[in-house]
Formats: structure tokens, C-alpha cells, sequence
């Protein structure tokens, strides 16, 4: 005997009680909502929660392109060259030390009339010195042969051509040297590698330079006229000429000249460096170089928001604009007299207008009188900004803000991906529908012909059309539809073919229905979950070929604008801002970064919530979880 049967044998009839006794049983009614068809689409959709994340970065695209660019508070439109390639600064992200409008300058020649006691350093030459950050500045010294007033020391090195006998080099300052002070003309050589120095002086008013001294070995040579020649005059006020005398390839080397007398300790004038390097060649053949110079460079960071706003900008102003600025300030700002420059005037501080240099003379035109100031002006204040502005991208050649510039870009991008994708997807269906529907001959005839279109290469298209209308809004309209609906009539195609045979078809047929009724009310309601998906797929597609079309000049670029619904939209998109930045890709990259890192981002989640659809219309997954 099991267990079981142990159990049953212990309990007794009494213990049991019937449930519901005397009642009436009755089947009862499930209760429940029944789900349509869009609502059983919603439910699938939002299943995925990678393709819903994604459906939500594309929706905020899409509001930042319509709305971005109006809150950001920067101009997008003017160009203002002197904001031009700013990097990018962003808050926050500035203090950790990225994204704070710093750039690294290296190798730039050091201002030696700049030196900073303090860090014992020369500050870059032609940079603002308020914008290097001090604590990043280095000096270096290396040899140079540039002519330039950067470099220092060094010889000027003066060589025969090949076949020269002599060449003949001119100061480029009259030398002063009076017979009372006993003045007299010091010339260091360096090197005399063959021949010989003739030193010419003008010695009269009225007749050619002499010469006065010849030079046969390297050192130091001390001329001194008057001894060498008591008839001169007692002062000679004339240019220095050297003239070499040798065979092709004698080279010499010049350290320094200089005027030296007894009225000074200093030289009353000493050229070497730059200033000798610059004594120009007057007759024979032969080169004057530089060697063995020093140059000081210079690395350092430089913030170029200050570079760009903490400066005073001396401009022309024109009357408009100046009395308009008098106008919007009204009663707070006062003119105030420079006595130094009886023909301006200074302005009272906050003013964008620091200094008036003077007023230019006026100008007829039409009719109309123009004038306008010589101004300092205060160029943070003119722009209306208290402290150094954030440009998220930075900016672009021009100076225009590029994060404004990439939402414009991107509404026109995607407004002519929608316009270009709902033309092609109205002749797709309508092309795609006729041939599924109607077969045979017509559908073999159909086929052809999107064969030919598709056949035809978009080089020669876009070569031809670009020859008639030239490159903007209409040649790329006209490219991306002449065969962009051959993919959605063949999705539309396939799909009448697959429900064409269906029962409810035959059925509705059998009743009478009219062609017209059969495919846009029993087909294609079936097929168009497919069709919308490759229709949203098609729109990344439109956006990528428009970008690549403007990238290599034929789409529409700066300066174009066109009208749609009456709806205005600038001739900036992102293939125009990538070609814009392509100029620049190895020195500013975050000019095509920015656009392209945008784009993408739109590809990739245009692309995902494709996908989403595709899911979500698919009727056979109708009901599953």
C-alpha cells in the first residue's frame, strides 16, 4: 500500500463541502480592450528600447535645427573676419583644461623689444601679450639665415658667381664722419676666402665714390679717411660701397660696420644682423646672404578669445553706424577733448568708442554724402559682450559661430531630404503600384525603362544638369529624382505581387471593385509598412548624397537661398560646411569634425528608427510580445 492510499483511507465524507451549491453556473464573458492596428504597431516599437533611445535623439535633432539657432544669441549670418577661427570653449569643460580656446603656437619668432623681466623671457612677436599664457612660455635660440629683424648676430656673406671678376654692395644709410671728431669707419670681416674688399666713399659733393681703403685679410679694419687722404673735406656724409674683387665662388663675410668718434662712447652707427644683411647689390654678379644668425622662438599657449576681444581696433567707422551708436547711448557717454589731436576726440568710459582719430573727408555718391571716422574701437563692447563669449564649436573662417551654422546646415539638409524623399516615394508607389498591379507587358515595359534611368551614371547626370542650371538647390533636386524613386517603386512592386493573389483581392474583384479601389484600398494598405520603412531609410540616403554633392562644390553653397512653402533657407548645409572645412582639416579640424560628427549621429539614428518601423508594420509579428 502506497502513500496515497494511506491518505485517502484517513479522510473522511465529512470533511468535504461543496462549493457553489444550489447556484447557477454561467460561462462568463472575457473582459478585455481589443488593440488595433496602430496601437499594436506603438507596442512593438516601443519594445526595442535601443530603437525608441534613438527615435529620441533624432526627435531632439531635429527640434535643436528649428530652434538652436535663434537661442544661441550668436550672429550666423555676418562675417566678421577678426572673430575668425576661434577654437571651440565650452563652460565647465574650460576649467578642467578642454575646450577653453587655447591653442598651442610653436616656433614663433620672439619680440625683442618684449622682455619680461620677471619670467626672463621674450613674449612673442605680432601676439598679443595678454592673451599668452604666461606659465606655458618658452624661448629657444637657433641658427638662422633669414633676413629678418627677429634674427640677430651672424655674418652677411657676399659670393662672386661663377664667371664674376666683382660685385659691388651699397649701405642702406648715408655714414656721417667729420674730420673735428675724428671720426672713422670700423669694418669687421669674418672670413675672406680669396680676393680682396675695395671700401668706396663719395668723397665730394659732385663726384663718384673712391676708394679709400682696400681690405686683403680677415679681422677687424679701422678706416680712418681724413688721415688716409688730408685733401677730403672736413665732413663726408655719403653711403658706404663695398666692392669684391675675386674670381667666381671667392666668398667674404661681414660681421658688423660701424662709424665710431670721439663724441660718443656708442657707435653713431653700427650695422650687423638685419641691418647689414640689407645692403643691396648695385652692379656685378653675385648673391649677399645671411649665415650663422640667432633666432629666439617662442612656444607658449595663446588664448584667442582674448587675442580677438581684449584689443582696441583701429577702423574706419561710418557715420551711420556712429551716429547711430551716439543715438542708442543717448545722454550717459561724453565727448571728451584731445588736446594732443585738436582733429579728434576721446569718448567717456563705456562707450564701444574709445578714441575719434579724425573725421575723413566726405563723398558724393548719387546724389547721396558719405563720410566716415578714423575710430579706436573697443571691439567686445561694440559686439555687446561684458565678458569673453562661449563658442561651443568654435568659429569658421569667416567668423561666423559654427554651432549656430551646423543646426541651420542640418535643417536644410534634412527639409531637402524630406522634400526630395517625398517625390520620390509619390512616383515610387504610384510607378511601383501600376506595374505589381497590372503585370505582364505593362510590367515588363515598367521594368525597362527604371533600368535605363537606373543604368544612367550620376557623374554624366549631374555633369549635364549642372551645365544648364549650375550648381545649387535645383541641380541637386533634379539628380537625386531623376532615378532616387526606382528603389521605392521596387519595394512597391514586389509588394503588389505578394497581395495581389490574396482572397479578399480576388474577392473584392469578383464584386466588382474598380482597379483604382483594389490597389489603393485592399493592396496597398498591406504593403505600407514596408514602403514607409524603406521611405524613412531613404532619407539618411537623400541627406548623405546631398552632403557629398555640396562637399565636392555642386550642391548649393554661400551666398544661395531658396524659397519652399514660403519657408526661407540658407545656402548653408552640412556638405557645405565640410567642404568649407576641408581647407583647414590639418590646422583647424573641428571645422569638419563638428559637421560630420552631427551628421552621423543623424545617419545612425535615422537608420535605427527605420529599423524600428520595420519591426513595427511587419504584419506578421501582429500580437507578439
Amino acid at each position: 500500500m502506497n502513500n496515497q492510499e494511506k491518505i485517502n483511507q484517513n479522510l473522511s465524507k465529512d470533511k468535504f463541502d461543496f462549493v457553489q451549491k444550489g447556484q447557477k453556473l454561467y460561462d462568463q464573458k472575457i473582459e478585455g480592450k481589443p488593440i488595433g492596428f496602430l496601437q499594436d504597431v506603438w507596442m512593438r516599437f516601443r519594445k526595442n528600447k535601443t530603437n525608441v533611445n534613438a527615435s529620441i535623439i533624432l526627435a531632439t535633432l531635429i527640434i535643436f535645427c528649428l530652434i538652436m539657432p535663434g537661442l544661441s544669441g550668436k550672429e550666423y549670418v555676418k562675417i566678421d573676419e577678426k572673430l575668425s577661427f576661434l577654437p571651440p570653449r565650452v563652460p565647465v569643460l574650460e576649467k578642467v583644461g578642454i575646450f577653453d580656446g587655447l591653442v598651442e603656437k610653436e616656433n614663433v619668432p620672439a619680440d625683442l623689444n618684449n622682455f619680461d623681466e620677471e619670467l626672463g623671457l621674450y613674449y612673442p612677436l605680432d601676439e598679443n601679450p595678454k592673451a599668452v599664457v604666461a606659465d606655458t612660455l618658452t624661448n629657444e635660440t637657433i641658427t638662422s639665415n633669414e633676413k629678418s629683424e627677429s634674427v640677430q648676430f651672424g655674418q652677411s656673406l657676399l659670393r662672386l658667381d661663377p664667371g664674376s671678376e666683382s660685385v659691388l654692395i651699397e649701405s642702406t644709410d648715408f655714414l656721417a664722419i667729420s674730420a673735428s671728431n675724428n671720426g672713422y669707419i670700423e669694418i669687421d670681416v669674418y672670413e675672406l676666402n680669396g680676393g680682396s674688399v675695395d671700401v668706396l666713399l663719395k668723397t665730394d659733393f659732385a663726384g663718384d665714390p673712391e676708394v679709400v681703403y682696400t681690405i686683403t685679410e680677415a679681422g677687424k679694419h679701422q678706416i680712418k679717411p681724413f688721415e688716409l687722404n688730408p685733401d677730403l673735406y672736413a665732413d663726408i656724409a655719403s653711403k658706404l660701397q663695398l666692392q669684391y674683387n675675386g674670381t667666381g665662388g671667392d666668398t667674404v663675410a661681414f660681421t658688423s660696420v660701424s662709424v665710431m668718434d670721439d663724441s660718443s662712447e656708442e657707435p653713431i652707427l653700427f650695422d650687423e644682423g638685419y641691418r647689414l644683411s640689407m645692403y643691396t647689390i648695385l652692379d656685378g654678379a653675385g648673391s649677399y646672404q645671411r649665415q650663422n644668425g640667432q633666432l629666439i622662438i617662442t612656444t607658449f599657449k595663446y588664448n584667442k578669445y582674448i587675442a580677438a576681444f581684449d584689443v582696441t581696433h583701429e577702423i574706419a567707422f561710418s557715420s551711420a553706424e556712429y551716429d547711430a551708436l551716439l543715438e542708442e547711448y543717448g545722454d550717459s557717454v561724453e565727448i571728451i577733448e584731445n588736446p594732443d589731436n585738436p582733429e579728434g576726440w576721446y569718448f567717456s568710459e563705456g562707450f564701444p568708442i574709445k578714441e575719434v582719430v579724425k573725421k575723413n573727408d566726405s563723398v558724393v555718391v548719387d546724389g547721396e554724402t558719405y563720410s566716415s571716422y578714423e575710430v579706436y574701437l573697443d571691439y567686445a563692447k561694440y559686439l555687446g559682450y561684458d565678458d569673453l563669449p562661449y563658442f561651443l564649436f568654435g568659429t569658421t573662417q569667416a567668423g561666423r559661430d559654427l554651432f549656430s551654422l551646423v543646426w541651420v546646415g542640418l535643417r536644410t539638409s534634412l527639409f531637402l531630404g524630406l522634400i526630395v524623399t517625398t517625390i520620390n516615394v509619390s512616383i515610387g508607389v504610384v510607378y511601383g503600384a501600376i506595374s505589381g498591379f497590372y503585370g505582364g507587358t505593362v510590367d515588363l515595359l515598367m521594368q525597362r525603362f527604371s533600368e535605363v534611368m537606373g543604368r544612367i551614371p550620376w557623374l554624366v547626370t549631374l555633369a549635364i544638369i549642372t551645365v544648364f542650371l549650375g550648381p545649387g538647390f535645383q541641380t541637386l533636386l533634379f539628380v537625386m529624382i531623376i532615378s532616387g524613386w526606382i528603389g521605392t517603386a521596387s519595394v512597391t512592386r514586389m509588394q503588389f505581387y505578394r497581395y495581389k493573389g490574396r482572397e479578399y483581392v480576388l474577392a473584392a474583384k469578383t464584386l466588382g471593385a474598380k482597379d483604382r479601389r483594389l490597389i489603393f484600398r485592399h493592396i496597398l494598405p498591406n504593403g505600407v509598412g514596408t514602403i514607409i520603412t524603406s521611405s524613412i531609410l531613404a532619407i539618411p540616403g537623400v541627406i548623405f548624397t546631398e552632403a557629398a554633392l555640396s562637399f565636392l562644390g555642386f550642391g548649393i553653397g554661400h551666398g544661395q537661398s531658396f524659397n519652399i512653402f514660403g519657408l526661407k533657407f540658407s545656402g548653408v548645409s552640412i556638405g557645405v560646411l565640410m567642404s568649407d572645412g576641408r581647407n583647414f582639416l590639418s590646422t583647424y579640424p573641428y571645422l569638419t569634425v563638428y559637421p560630420a560628427l552631427i551628421v552621423s549621429i543623424l545617419m545612425i539614428t535615422f537608420n535605427m528608427f527605420g529599423n524600428a518601423l520595420r519591426d513595427a508594420f511587419n504584419p506578421s509579428l501582429r500580437g507578439v510580445e
